[in-house]
């Protein structure tokens, strides 16, 4: 069946890549471990050097792979033949439906614990109303992310395990998938423009 993701009629359906049959890899959960136990180690021991870390590591992550996603794997994969956009999907998705929700929890609950242990999340800090402005900015992106872009990315895979994929669904999910990614790549960039005027 012809689809936004370019399979031909005629497709063998025992040609298709199909993603693991874990759907989340295995190999990468004592890497989500490490990551989570580290944001916990950072929020009880309340370390300004650690939670920092963790928030700028984690958030420069969730901002490249946004603008990656958004301003160079979107357009290349309109270029892609459908077999390379396959292999790319079932190769790829399953990464990120670890990845993702680890560095925007990370970011997030880091960022909110830095706030509270500098004083920045109170009224009468001077920065108040651009931290406001971030949270707002942060919050929605948060939602996409989480609300829109993880559901789609397991939606495909799972499309994906079955017998007889819906390639019109798969090709419809991935198109969401890169224009929401887009949008949160632009939203990424007002973030880095908040982030850094405060920095300063």
């Amino acid at each position: 069946m012809p689809g936004a993701v370019g399979v031909p009629s005629g497709t063998v359906v025992s040609d298709i890549p199909r993603p693991p049959r874990t759907i989340v890899p295995l190999a990468g959960l004592p890497f989500v471990g490490l990551a989570l136990a580290f944001l916990l180690f950072s929020v009880l021991s309340g370390s300004l050097w650690a939670l920092t870390l963790a928030h700028v590591a984690f958030g420069a992550a969730w901002t490249i792979i946004d603008l990656f996603f958004g301003l160079v794997l979107g357009p290349i994969l309109g270029l892609m033949t459908p077999r390379a956009k396959l292999e790319l999907i079932t190769r790829l998705m399953p990464k990120m439906s670890l990845i993702m929700p680890t560095v925007v929890i990370t970011t997030l609950v880091a960022g909110f614990q830095l706030g509270l242990l500098t004083g920045v999340l109170f009224v009468t800090h001077p920065y108040h109303a651009w931290i406001l402005a971030s949270f707002v900015v942060v919050g929605v992106m948060s939602l996409v992310a989480m609300g829109v872009n993880e559901p789609a990315n397991l939606a495909v895979l799972f499309e994906l395990r079955k017998p007889e994929p819906d390639f019109e669904l798969i090709g419809r999910l991935m198109q969401r998938f890169v224009y929401s990614a887009a949008v949160l790549g632009a939203m990424q960039l007002t973030t880095l423009v908040i982030m850094t005027r405060i920095a300063s």
